[in-house]
């Protein structure tokens, strides 16, 4: 680098502070321009020229490395948003499912109570039709006792299905009957 051309070694003319030649024509020169350049000044133009050189490619690299990093948090702050926003709308769409499987616990709870309170009428209802002179007429341990008797046995010696359900309608008769207060015949 630098000026390669020129001489690095003086000739045996005399040099001024300059650093020109003189008599170059006289002392069997080359019959250049008669320049000549001391070799700490050619060191230091080559060092300010490679210095140069340097500074520019440095800036050059840190330029492109600017230039990367912000693509780098352009595309860091994007990823965030994208992820954000996702974030937000699921946050969202699980609040929106939360709140339709609140309402429909609520709804079901109110229909339970409903249907509860719908089953104690109904059993009040049932109490009052059965219950005769203010005293319930439920069946004694001895009423209904050879029917249910009949029954047990039927199902402990594992006979014929049909003839159990003979004794599974008499024992609903029977207990019907007793309920109602009229007399039963154990047939």
């Amino acid at each position: 680098m630098g000026n390669r051309s020129s001489s690095t070694a003086p000739s045996s003319s005399t040099k001024s502070s300059a650093g020109e030649e003189q008599g170059d024509n006289e002392n069997g020169g080359d019959g250049g321009s008669g320049l000549y350049l001391s070799p700490e000044l050619q060191a230091r133009i080559n060092h300010d020229f490679e210095s140069r050189i340097l500074q520019a490619e440095w800036d050059n690299y840190r330029m492109s490395h600017l230039e990367r990093h912000r693509q780098r948090e352009l595309s860091w702050s994007t990823r965030v948003n994208e992820i954000r926003k996702r974030s937000e709308t699921l946050s969202e769409n699980a609040r929106l499912v939360h709140q339709k499987l609140d309402d429909e616990i609520d709804a079901r709870r109110a229909r339970l109570t409903d249907l509860g309170t719908g089953i104690e009428h109904d059993i009040d209802r049932l109490r009052e039709r059965f219950v005769s002179d203010g005293a319930a007429t439920t069946p004694s341990m001895g009423e209904c006792l050879d029917v249910r008797a009949d029954l047990s046995r039927c199902y402990n010696t594992l006979r014929d299905d049909g003839e159990c359900r003979v004794f599974v309608q008499k024992l609903d008769r029977c207990v019907t009957d007793a309920l109602r207060g009229t007399p039963t015949t154990s047939s």
